[in-house]
């Protein structure tokens, strides 16, 4: 009788603004390579927006990150860990209002990617029921919403969520130029994590926030 061994899966502690914490995130992502694989289809059908400096990403991290998809990121997969659809709709909806145009329709693209490449997982629960919701056009599909679902659907901590969206996000306005990830520091993805993990609740303060 054959026995099918589940995929062991790191969880991370919340984190708090310390060096220390930042290097834990840094080292325990590392063990995460089956995201990147996950998170492959995207990566490989998006459009990538290229920054050709590292201030770019800065003022990336520093307004959109933080301002939008960080909070986003926080309430989504909130919503998904008490199987609330309608808190993962409301959250989608908040994005849409916040992100420009060109902005928010690359996520929905984004988003859409995911849903495909996670549509015959088995036993997907509240992300089942997001999936329908956005294909009856009761909810707003962005990447963000989705991944946090899909996220904890696979058992990932809200950090671990929160890094892995990150460096996705690299991914795509980095992967064709010679910009270097921040290793260290509050821009770097661990630093970015902490910072969106201690960042209070945004979901009052809407405004566009673009690339």
């Amino acid at each position: 009788m054959k026995l099918h061994v589940l995929p062991t899966i790191t969880l991370l502690p919340t984190p708090h603004d310390t060096a220390e914490d930042e290097q834990i995130i840094e080292d325990w992502s590392r063990g995460l390579d089956w995201v990147k694989w996950l998170l492959g289809s995207v990566r490989a059908r998006m459009e990538v927006l290229s920054v050709e400096d590292v201030a770019e990403w800065n003022n990336i991290g520093e307004g959109l990150v933080r301002e939008a998809i960080g909070p986003a990121l926080k309430s989504a997969w909130q919503s998904a860990r008490a199987n609330d659809l309608a808190g993962l709709i409301a959250a989608s909806c908040r994005l849409s209002a916040q992100l420009s145009p060109e902005v928010c329709q690359r996520s929905l693209q984004a988003g859409a990617v995911l849903l495909k490449s996670t549509k015959h997982a088995r036993y997907q629960g509240v992300l089942g029921r997001l999936r329908e919701a956005v294909d009856q056009g009761r909810c707003d599909g962005h990447i963000a919403i989705v991944w946090a679902a899909v996220g904890h659907f696979f058992q990932l901590s809200l950090t671990n969520v929160i890094a892995e969206y990150l460096r996705l996000e690299w991914d795509m306005v980095a992967r064709d130029t010679h910009v270097q990830l921040p290793y260290a520091g509050k821009f770097s993805i661990a630093g970015l994590t902490s910072r969106i993990m201690s960042d209070a609740s945004a979901e009052s303060a809407l405004r566009v926030v673009d690339a």
